[in-house]
């Protein structure tokens, strides 16, 4: 089982990035880290019941559907385009295994300070 040694993660609303180190029964110590989540504007695509609430997803009668996808009388009148919306993507995630000698090493070096 891993042993938590520390833990830093942004305050961004979804997908924060983060950086943990951990270390595992062997003594390696593994250092996760997923960058700053990315926004792209988009449009909201029509969905499920089940996308109702989901990032990028409308449902006939929510208040970011309209009526460009089909011609659902529940949608109102028709459009010409989606209704533009902001979506949030993850940040690319990196995980390195050092070695208990190595994690001292790199520690030494960054007491330094220099």
């Amino acid at each position: 089982m891993s042993k938590l040694i520390g833990a830093y993660t942004t305050m961004a609303e979804i997908y924060p990035g983060y950086i943990n180190v951990s270390q595992e029964d062997d003594g390696t110590v593994v250092v996760t880290m997923r960058g700053d989540p990315a926004k792209r504007d988009g449009a909201y695509v029509c969905g499920h019941a089940s996308d109702k609430g989901k990032p990028g997803r409308c449902t006939p009668g929510d208040a970011h559907c309209n009526n460009y996808c089909n011609l659902a009388p529940q949608k109102g009148p028709m459009v010409d385009a989606p209704k533009p919306c902001t979506q949030t993507f993850s940040g690319e995630t990196v995980s390195v295994r050092l070695t208990a000698a190595e994690w001292a090493a790199l520690l030494t070096e960054l007491s330094k300070g220099n």
